[in-house]
């Protein structure tokens, strides 16, 4: 005999908690006398799809992120279901179909979810959550005693989901400090490691709408000029990956007579949780020469306590303009440009350009 109302507890304390599903995922499998439980994630605009899985074989959630999800005959049916309603799969799917596809033969035979049951949790603009308890082939099918159980836990589940996605999104934009980053003069994305945008601040938003240097594609981040579109995924990718290579900056190339944007990515490190259309990986800093507001380099030597040629470099570093440029700029060596930066960097507690520019990129040094 299920303790239900405990079950209830450990789904209600997995929201606020996301690091306890996996357990309720056991719970519920002997609940539903299943042989595997999976909550599958779906981005409603750009259609990828992954799951996190009990029971199954331990590649299972990772080849389905890669491949399985395009093959999975149900996603498109179940687009159509609001959240809370059942799903027994024989009323989305004629049998002899399924047991045809792919994804039947290839990914749920191997993972004992050959018999299906679940539930929609969650049917928003942009994510479609679904849970899902599956059986073998040789144990059968479910009976309708599982579905009264699942219609039992069923509202539970979908209350569950709704918080941990509310909280989740709260997360992402307490860990971007809205507020803040919205009065910064550079464009601010948190990006996916798919380029998928997370958050954007006001600046970001504008170039967004004019496609100017950059542009959205299916709710991604891309380089408005195909031929700058390779190098900024790569630099996007990997400082998703935090390679050797994390990240780095370049320049997106405007129709003149506009000069080009400077952009900087660096790798975003940010506790991540299961209700989430996308996890954060990158922050994206944009810089426009063209329209940037004056640099108040008061504030900047009040804040760091730097000479007045030194906030200069700094102020030169942070516009994309490079240490040359700064020198030209100032009248000074190379050599004296590349002493005030060292001092820059010992003020400012940073070691590198980039540490530098994200520095004063969330200092709102801006007017």
């Amino acid at each position: 005999m299920h303790d239900f109302d405990g079950m209830v507890g450990q789904i209600y304390d997995a929201a606020v908690e996301p690091g306890r599903w996996p357990q309720v995922l056991e719970t519920l499998s002997d609940f539903l006398e299943g042989a595997a439980t999976k909550l599958t994630f779906q981005n409603t605009r750009t259609l990828r799809s992954e799951a996190n899985s009990v029971r199954m074989p331990p590649e299972a959630d990772l080849t389905y992120a890669r491949y399985y999800y395009k093959t999975n005959v149900f996603l498109p049916r179940i687009a159509r279901l609001r959240a809370g309603t059942l799903i027994p799969i024989w009323e989305l799917l004629p049998r002899e179909v399924y047991r045809r596809s792919e994804f039947y033969n290839d990914f749920c035979r191997p993972g004992d979810m050959c018999h299906s049951i679940g539930v929609v949790l969650v049917n928003e603009p942009d994510t479609r959550v679904v849970f899902t308890c599956g059986r073998a082939e040789t144990t059968g099918e479910f009976e309708p005693e599982h579905l009264d159980r699942l219609r039992r836990i069923g509202p539970h589940l979908v209350r569950a989901a709704s918080v941990g996605l509310r909280l989740s999104r709260s997360e992402i934009a307490r860990s971007a400090n809205v507020e803040a980053l919205d009065r910064v003069a550079q464009g601010v994305l948190i990006v996916a490691a798919n380029g998928e945008i997370l958050f954007a601040n006001r600046v970001a938003e504008a170039l967004l709408t004019e496609a100017d240097g950059i542009r959205t594609e299916k709710s991604a981040l891309r380089a408005a000029r195909r031929a700058d579109a390779a190098q900024f995924q790569r630099l996007i990718v990997a400082a998703a990956e935090r390679s050797d290579t994390a990240g780095g900056v370049m320049a997106l190339a405007r129709p003149a007579p506009r000069r080009p944007l400077s952009v900087l990515v660096a790798p975003l490190r940010t506790k991540s949780t299961w209700f989430l259309a996308g996890c954060p990986a990158a922050i994206v800093f944009v810089a426009d020469p063209d329209s940037a507001p004056r640099t108040v380099q008061g504030q900047l030597r009040n804040l760091y306590r730097l000479t007045p040629a030194e906030a200069a470099v700094a102020i030169a570093i942070a516009r994309g303009e490079g240490l040359q440029a700064a020198a030209d700029e100032l009248g000074i060596s190379l050599t004296t440009a590349r002493t005030h930066l060292q001092h820059v960097f010992e003020k400012t507690e940073t070691r590198r350009q980039a540490e530098l520019v994200r520095l004063i990129a969330a200092s709102g040094v801006y007017e």
